[in-house]
């Protein structure tokens, strides 16, 4: 086990210890962040705004035949509402606010507890990874078959579909940058590091 922990810490040393490789890191967090939330709360925004424009016009509609709801509210709010979910969850991994069950690990000893912890990110990290390579492959077939929006007749469908493989791919990154912190921690350390960071950061948000 320990000999695991040992071989899996070789690259993440060689960054750790690297003042230009942490300038890239500081860099893409900021980066990768600020898109994530920014994305997050413009489309929630934008599609709670949409939805209750809708919702106003056609109660006026009942008054004034001559107003009509937003013929493209439904499908762009629901794909605002969609963007907004997914770059959410994908920054959701940087506050790791995901439910997390730590139960069964904490009762393990140290270095055991921690080789679950990071095995669990591994396949975490390649499950979002296949799911960001699914998601360009579903935005390439729209491509390739020339795909319209339903309501929005001028606009390509793989625009709309374009967040399944940007936030899978934020996702996967934050989820590699938790694997390069856990593998730093003293293995006595690292569940109740875990668990506080879950707790502080579900009841204080950025």
């Amino acid at each position: 086990m320990k000999s695991f922990l040992l071989l899996l810490q070789k690259p993440f040393k060689w960054a750790h210890l690297s003042p230009s490789v942490n300038r890239v890191f500081r860099i893409l967090d900021s980066v990768i962040a600020g898109i994530n939330k920014n994305i997050a709360v413009f489309g929630l925004v934008a599609g709670v705004l949409i939805v209750a424009i809708n919702v106003f016009t056609r109660f006026l509609a009942t008054f004034f035949s001559d107003i009509h709801s937003l013929t493209w509210g439904e499908e762009v709010s629901t794909y605002c509402f969609i963007w907004s979910a997914l770059f959410g969850a994908a920054y959701g991994f940087r506050k790791g606010v995901h439910i997390s069950v730590m139960i069964l690990v904490e009762r393990f000893p140290p270095t055991l507890a921690k080789t679950c912890v990071i095995v669990s990110y591994i396949l975490s990290a390649c499950f979002l990874a296949f799911m960001a390579y699914a998601g360009y492959l579903v935005c390439e077939l729209n491509y390739e078959l020339g795909r319209y929006s339903e309501a929005l007749h001028n606009v390509p469908l793989w625009i709309f579909l374009v967040c399944l493989p940007a936030a899978f791919l934020g996702a996967t990154y934050r989820v590699i940058e938790k694997i390069y912190e856990v593998s730093w921690m003293e293995a006595k350390d690292v569940v109740k590091i875990t668990q506080e960071e879950i707790i502080h950061d579900s009841a204080i948000k950025e």
